[in-house]
């Protein structure tokens, strides 16, 4: 059974990558692997974040407070 990444971890393991990559410390090969890391956990954490919206927005609504527009 597979356990999902919880999304505070996956943005720490983003910095992280992020912060080695702007060091540039790495080689080419190493850096094209950890870039396409990163890229793969902002689909993921991007996904959460829309999922996560429509259920706040779902919440709002079925509270009757149909005027709410979060901010973007």
């Amino acid at each position: 059974m597979s356990k999902e990444v919880k999304f505070e971890e996956q943005v720490k393991e983003l910095e992280k990558l992020i912060n080695e990559l702007e060091s540039g410390e790495t080689d080419l090969d190493e850096s094209i692997e950890k870039y396409s890391k990163a890229m793969k956990l902002v689909k993921e954490c991007d996904k959460k974040l829309k999922n996560i919206e429509e259920q706040v927005n779902k919440i709002v609504t079925e509270d009757g407070l149909k005027d709410f527009i979060p901010e973007e």
